[in-house]
């Protein structure tokens, strides 16, 4: 029998070629109907039998577009139409929540096409289809047509409106679609088009530094092979020693130097293609580009204006860091960066198509064998988390202070936003603002209730304040533990090593190494490192040699006192006068912080006082380590004395370094380990989350720890791991519904 049936689809199905997928599909069966997006998702309306129905909505799930994700499924039989052929319709808008799709890097088909010269796209620094190109950084309203993006300052030319409007091109219902003759443009040097870009490409060639306006904002560029060139980049950003990523122009020239595994090749030539983290011993370019170590983030050229520049460049690989003043948002538009960017460069190359959204690079690092997210930006905001358990009303997790993100979630789903950052200057707390009110709007979300770190000082618990919603306050390691377990969609018991370096505790105390257990919907902190005194409040977070005294008195290791003043020439009175805070606990406040003791065993290794940079003297006290050790300093579960009193011991002995930085993260990781046998009670699943399980090497060691356990440990993957995840966790944390006693 034949009726009108109804199929609702629900997921990333706007700009990523759904519609002429299923026009299509239901052209090559000769099927009547219709095909739509509206605001909740896509809408096929077919008439045929309840089988043939059935069969088709099995099909579009099983066939559908790469850059897909269906989410849900819904037939429900509907009113006789008379259709008589089958057709896409204008969108509609109504209530309900679409899915936005990522940023979406260069395909394959698009850079041929890019470098043909008989194709009307040669050389053209927009081209784009429906696989690739940019989403979320030009999108303003739901649903997603060009009327609702910056693209609809440009009216599409005869032969791009008729790609346009067909639905066996690959450009059909492209939102981004141009060409040379009715698309953006990018200008610079007072030139245009190919001009301005060979003139970029000359100020590159010739040691300089580039300002180009990318996909979701500026970047800084110049030869990685040209050391004069790095060097001065790096004191201009008053970099020091924090590493710079680089940028190739594809896959294939990447391998010319270093062979990828399959995995590694996986990642960087995805469409996500984000900056991706590689051991390298012996790079082809500049020591410069990371003083520290062998870890080298590399991308590759993912928009065809990077592709375009790489072409014209007389090397392989270039800095490409983001457009920013330190610890501020990356700039978006030509105002802002020649103001903000002019101290490191007065070569610029713009273009005219507006970024609604900026979104910086994503980095990813490969652990357990896949993917680990460790900054969410471009490429996977604002791609949903499927919820564990649905939320019962609106809401929002307003994140941290640090490493800060937002979350919204309905139903089913929560949306972490891109990466913000450090909340500590007036740009980023605008850019807070601005993801906000942005976000709020392109969901259709009123969060009825904002979930917040319990810290009362934090910008975004004052901003939650300010919402008009119901506002609840989460311990932030619980959020850490209620991230992981949502984007695992674990459901069960579990504990939680949470590891990092600040958080508000429930006793005013700074906690940051905290072992919970989660049992039949109850929560409890099992265990946590002991506290010591952290010294001058915040400073010790800036110079991690203050720790290292008070781990030296708290652990009572004084008889090595005159060994750790000697690592530390001229600084004998600064140090008396940490140990006398230490013994009276003046200006000082306890904590169970981890990442305080990296960061101190790093001092003490390296003979560096300060950080650079958050977490520098951690991760180079990673980076120092031997791998191929297994040996181990000794200690009880949770208490790290036993860990830094071998560390002194064999660095005092003139032992290498490299040895005891390994003996120390392999007896920390047996030390977790130890603790979570303890506190098991017949829980077999441990979940892993906060900034110090960025150190790849403590994951691995404790991750294989847990297994030779019996134990199953939950990582993140697609959210990071430091306090990039709060917000999600927040979420969770609400829609997990526990009785938390801690």
């Amino acid at each position: 029998m034949t009726n009108t049936y109804l199929i609702k689809i629900k997921g990333i199905v706007q700009g990523v070629g759904f519609r002429p997928f299923v026009y299509n599909l239901a052209a090559a069966r000769e099927l009547r109907g219709y095909v739509l997006n509206n605001s909740e998702g896509v809408e096929i309306g077919l008439e045929c039998s309840d089988a043939v129905a059935r069969k088709f909505a099995e099909d579009v799930r099983r066939l559908a577009p790469p850059l897909s994700h269906i989410a849900s499924v819904e037939i429900t039989e509907g009113s006789a139409q008379g259709f008589t052929g089958f057709e896409i319709r204008e969108s509609e808008t109504r209530g309900g929540l679409t899915l936005v799709s990522p940023d979406v890097a260069l395909c394959p088909d698009c850079r041929r096409e890019l470098f043909d010269t008989a194709d009307r796209r040669y050389h053209y620094p927009f081209i784009n289809c429906t696989n690739c190109g940019p989403r979320y950084s030009i999108i303003e309203s739901i649903p997603y047509d060009r009327r609702m993006t910056t693209m609809k300052e440009f009216a599409m030319c005869a032969e791009c409106a008729s790609e346009y409007k067909n639905p066996t091109d690959r450009r059909f219902h492209a939102q981004p679609d141009c060409c040379s003759v009715c698309g953006p443009g990018v200008y610079g040097f007072g030139l245009a088009g190919d001009a301005a870009l060979n003139r970029a490409a000359d100020a590159v060639n010739s040691g300089g530094i580039l300002a180009l306006k990318g996909l979701g904002g500026y970047h800084l560029i110049c030869d990685a092979l040209n050391e004069t060139a790095v060097k001065r980049l790096r004191e201009l950003k008053r970099r020091g020693e924090k590493p710079f990523a680089v940028m190739c122009a594809d896959v294939q020239t990447l391998e010319k130097y270093r062979p990828l595994t399959d995995v590694e090749r996986n990642i960087i030539s995805s469409p996500q293609a984000p900056v991706l983290l590689l051991d390298w011993d012996n790079p082809p370019f500049s020591g410069s580009v990371n003083p520290m170590g062998s870890n080298v983030g590399v991308m590759t050229a993912y928009t065809p204006l990077h592709a375009l520049l790489m072409s014209r460049l007389n090397t392989d690989f270039v800095i490409a860091t983001s457009g920013n003043l330190r610890d501020e948002p990356i700039c978006i538009d030509k105002t802002d960066a020649e103001q903000r960017l002019k101290h490191y460069t007065d070569n610029f190359l713009h273009h005219n198509r507006a970024i609604h959204n900026r979104v910086d690079d994503s980095v990813v690092a490969v652990a357990e064998g896949f993917p680990y997210v460790l900054r969410r930006a471009r490429g996977f905001a604002p791609y949903p988390v499927m919820l564990p358990f649905e939320a019962d009303r609106q809401i929002a997790g307003a994140g941290a202070h640090l490493k800060n993100g937002i979350c919204f979630a309905s139903g089913a789903y929560a949306f972490p936003s891109q990466y913000i950052g450090d909340l500590d200057n007036p740009e980023t707390r605008d850019f807070y603002t601005e993801t906000w009110v942005k976000m709020k709007h392109l969901l259709g979300i009123e969060p009825e209730t904002v979930v917040t770190d319990l810290h009362p000082d934090y910008f975004s618990t004052r901003y939650a304040a300010e919402t008009g919603a119901e506002v609840i306050a989460l311990q932030h390691h619980l959020a850490h533990f209620y991230a992981v377990l949502g984007e695992n969609g674990h459901k069960e018991d579990a504990l939680g090593l949470i590891l990092d370096g600040t958080g508000l505790g429930t006793d005013n105390r700074i906690w940051g190494g905290e072992l919970f257990v989660r049992k039949d919907k109850k929560v409890t902190r099992a265990a946590h490192l002991p506290y010591i005194l952290q010294p001058a409040m915040d400073t010790a977070a800036k110079k991690p040699v203050m720790m290292l005294v008070s781990a030296m008195k708290s652990y009572g290791l004084e008889k090595y006192a005159d060994f750790l003043y000697g690592r530390f020439p001229g600084m004998q009175t600064a140090l008396r006068l940490t140990e006398k805070m230490v013994e009276t606990g003046l200006n000082s406040i306890e904590t169970s912080s981890t990442g305080r003791l990296f960061e101190a065993a790093g001092a003490l290794v390296s003979g560096i006082a300060e950080n650079d940079f958050e977490a520098h003297l951690a991760i180079r006290l990673e980076y120092a380590a031997d791998k191929t050790v297994t040996d181990y300093y000794h200690t009880e579960p949770m208490n790290p004395a036993g860990l830094f009193d071998g560390l002194f011991a064999d660095l005092a002995s003139g032992r290498d370094s490299s040895i005891c930085s390994a003996r120390f993260h392999n007896g920390f990781a047996r030390m977790l380990t130890d603790a979570c046998v303890i506190h098991a009670d017949g829980i077999k699943t441990v979940a892993l989350s906060g900034g110090v399980f960025q150190n790849m090497l403590l994951l691995k060691r404790v991750t294989t720890l847990l297994r030779q356990k019996g134990f199953t440990p939950l990582i993140h993957g697609r959210i990071p791991a430091n306090d990039g995840c709060i917000s999600l966790g927040q979420v969770c944390g609400y829609v997990y519904g526990d009785d938390i006693k801690l």
